[in-house]
This record gives C-alpha cells, structure tokens and sequence, in this order.
C-alpha cells in the first residue's frame, strides 16, 4: 500500500481513495509531469498545505496508484486461477477479470502504461517484478492448458504478453457511454480464442460459462421480468386513457 492515512474527522478528511482517483485523472489528462499538486489540491476542494499531512510527495501518488492497480487486478485474477475448473475456462475467466478492471480504472491505467520512466529506479524495479509475477499467474494456467491438450503448443509467455498487450489497449478507446461492456468483453475473448478467419462458427462472442443452471437462466429470467414491467405499465396506461375517455377529457 501507499501508505496515505485516511482521516476520519471533519468534513475535510480525505481517504486515500480519492487522492489516487483524483491524482489519476489529472495525471491522465495533463500528464504526471504537468499536473502540480495545487492541481489536485483544487481538484479536492482542499489547500495544498492540507495535502501534506497525508502525502510527502507528488511521487508518493505515482508510486500508490502502481500498488492500487496491481492490488486490485491480482486480487480478482489470482484467485479464479486456482479454481477447480478446465485451464481453458479459467483462462477466460481471468481474461474477463483482468478487462473489467482495464475498463474500470482507465484514468489508472493511463498513468500506469504512460508514467513508468517517472518512477525512482527502486520503484520500477519493483513493479516490473510485480508485472512478472502477475504474467506468470497467466503462463502456469497456459502451460496446464498445453499439457491437457486444450490450448496451442505454442510460447506461453508470447501468449500472454500479446493477449495482456490486446487487453490493456482497451484503456485508450474503451468509453462507457460508448460501448456496451459485456459485448466488448465477449468479442473480444472470441477473437483471443478463436482468431480471425471464419470457422462457420456462428457465435456472436464468448462469454464466460455459468457455474450453476440458475446462473445461466438469470439473463432470460431477467428479460421476462423487465417485460413484464413493460406489459403492465402498459396496461396501467391503458386503464388510464380508458378512465379519460370516459370522463369526456379526450377530443373526438
């Protein structure tokens, strides 16, 4: 962890959440470089003598958004790893993790793929090490993959770095109000799955496989429930419109 205090008294006690958030998006916007921190200062609604009885530094901020990126994508990835299930559906599993934290934190990422040089050499080292290990919860499961005969017999470590690569992207050009996440996710495991070039295979992407029956009809279940809201709705405004006819409000 970054080591930012949380203060928990008075109205202006900032967590170590919102300085990070707040650091990442100024970062990500005007570069680590450019951004000072009367910038986040303002962009907290604090003074920037206030900033200092959390931070010691502007780097101190770099350096926790590294640790907060890596902590959060490991904590959802490693543990669907060690799942008792195929290597290939773990694999997919992790890959939709690993992506939905990618959409999720983008201002992070930013800062992260962008801001490395800025690091102290301590630091960096430090990350990459982390980098590394977190690659190699991605090569154990593709060589387990290879070994059952599942996946290609080819370089685990080029596998990984070149769908991680693929994933990460997705940071500069994935926008909300935009896309449709799931939809994303899912073409986007189809294509690291299946490649490119037409199978006949008729699948509009590749979601990852239920665990129970109930989970797999949740999504129809959940389709007749909000049109069943509709239908009713609808028949409330006909009761309406009737009960208005009626009483003469509606013109010939």
């Amino acid at each position: 962890m970054v080591g930012i205090p949380t203060n928990k008294q008075g109205s202006r006690g900032l967590d170590e959440d919102s300085l990070l958030s707040a650091s990442a998006s100024l970062f990500a916007e005007k570069g680590y470089r450019a951004t000072t921190l009367d910038d986040i200062a303002r962009a907290l609604n604090v003074k920037k003598a206030t900033l200092y009885h959390y931070i010691r530094s502007k780097e101190q901020l770099l350096t926790g958004i590294y640790a907060r990126i890596f902590d959060r994508i490991e904590a959802v990835v490693r543990p669907i790893a060690s799942q008792p299930l195929s290597a290939n559906e773990r694999l997919r599993r992790m890959i939709h993790a690993h992506l939905e934290v990618v959409a999720a934190e983008s201002a992070m990422l930013a800062v992260v793929f962008q801001e490395e040089s800025e690091l102290d050499p301590a630091n960096r080292a430090l990350f990459q090490k982390r980098k590394q290990s977190y690659e190699r919860i991605f090569e154990a499961v593709v060589e387990e993959g290879q070994q059952d005969r599942v996946l290609r017999p080819l370089s685990p470590r080029v596998m990984v770095r070149a769908v991680l690569g693929m994933c990460n992207w997705l940071y500069q050009w994935y926008r909300p109000e935009r896309h449709s996440w799931p939809k994303i996710a899912s073409e986007l495991l189809l294509l690291i799955e299946s490649g490119w070039l037409a199978d006949h295979d008729s699948r509009q992407g590749a979601w990852i496989r239920p665990d129970t029956v109930g989970q797999a009809l949740e999504p129809p279940r959940e389709a007749m429930r909000k049109a069943r809201n509709a239908l009713d709705e609808l028949s409330i405004e006909l009761t309406r419109a009737a009960d208005r006819l009626q009483d003469g409000v509606a013109g010939p």
